[in-house]
């Protein structure tokens, strides 16, 4: 399980214990922002604690503990902002679509393509209002994020991603997806296209979207939210923008992400390049091919193990 808490100013000895609670508990503890976590036996419960400075960048310890981190290798990491009570969904997640190893046509890949780290994402949440069986899912998996001093709700999801964006930092990977945990990804579908595809400058998706114009801000093309992909080094370029780039009045994250590609060029002159393949599919999904489409949207947990066996046997229903 991974927390990641908030805090400002500790000495160096408060991170030693950090670092053994690391090494007996497993639980991995990011001082970032403005609460403190704290142990009481098995439990934990958020302490706020004052800080002189509520505006630190959201990396400022980043990399404090990455001797443990040691910088993992993956070819892809996910981030999926969800909800404490959406637990089925995850488990469908994690019994179908993201386990590379169960996808036939994965069998024979080499082994660095089916590398995959998730990232589930939760704004800040009382601990004790948390279900039994929430707090049973955070000790058994190691893929569930808390962003402390962030609420929970939509109006607040484009920072959510944001937060995803810097923390994938910690790990080496090649491609960032960003998806919903009510999508289907045809995961060798993605693979496949992705292992030709370039590895850097690199942002696509159902990229036929434009956002702006009004406000003062331009226009400019974003992916669709249901699912896109970044490069590593648009992710690390986007975590150098300005804060008056980061901080903007508009909601909807995937006009967010475009929005911050869109600035690269501005600011960073680092030029992206965006296409549009794996289109989003949403419908019925009642007959029609399932092998051309990367992603699938409201696909119910109880829908998924369906959907995996019809894209991994290709099945192919005629539509009348």
């Amino acid at each position: 399980m991974i927390i990641y808490g908030v805090g400002h100013r500790l000495p160096s000895w408060f991170f030693k214990i950090l670092l053994t609670l690391f090494t007996v508990t497993g639980v991995l503890v990011f001082l970032d922002l403005d609460t403190l976590p704290t142990f009481t036996g098995d439990s934990l419960e958020y302490v706020p604690t004052k800080s002189s400075s509520s505006d630190q960048p959201l990396n400022k310890y980043s990399q404090l503990l990455e001797v443990d981190q040691k910088k993992e290798k993956y070819f892809i990491v996910v981030g999926i902002p969800s909800m404490p009570s959406h637990i089925a969904h995850r488990a469908a997640i994690r019994a179908t679509w993201v386990n590379a190893s169960r996808w036939s046509a994965l069998k024979e890949e080499e082994d660095q393509f089916k590398r995959i780290k998730v990232m589930f994402l939760f704004g800040k949440t009382e601990f004790e209002t948390l279900s039994e069986e929430f707090q049973k899912e955070m000790k058994e998996h190691d893929d569930m994020y808390i962003i402390n001093g962030l609420e929970e709700g939509r109006l607040v999801l484009k920072y959510k991603v944001l937060w995803a964006l810097k923390r994938s930092l910690m790990f080496d990977y090649d491609y960032f997806i960003k998806t919903d945990d009510d999508i289907f990804v045809n995961l060798p579908l993605m693979i496949m296209s992705l292992i030709g595809s370039p590895r850097a400058h690199f942002y696509t998706g159902s990229c036929m979207h434009v956002y702006g114009g009004w406000g003062g801000y331009p226009r400019w093309k974003y992916c669709s939210g249901g699912g896109y992909v970044l490069s590593r080094d648009v992710v690390q370029e986007m975590e150098k923008l300005p804060k008056e780039v980061h901080e903007v009045k508009f909601r909807p994250e995937d006009a967010y992400t475009g929005w911050l590609v869109y600035n690269l060029n501005t600011f960073r002159d680092f030029k992206v390049k965006v296409f549009t393949q794996g289109l989003l599919k949403v419908g019925a999904y009642k007959c029609g091919g399932f092998t051309h489409t990367w992603f699938y949207h409201h696909v119910k947990p109880r829908k998924m193990d369906q959907f995996f066996h019809n894209i991994d046997d290709n099945v192919y229903q005629a539509c009348p």
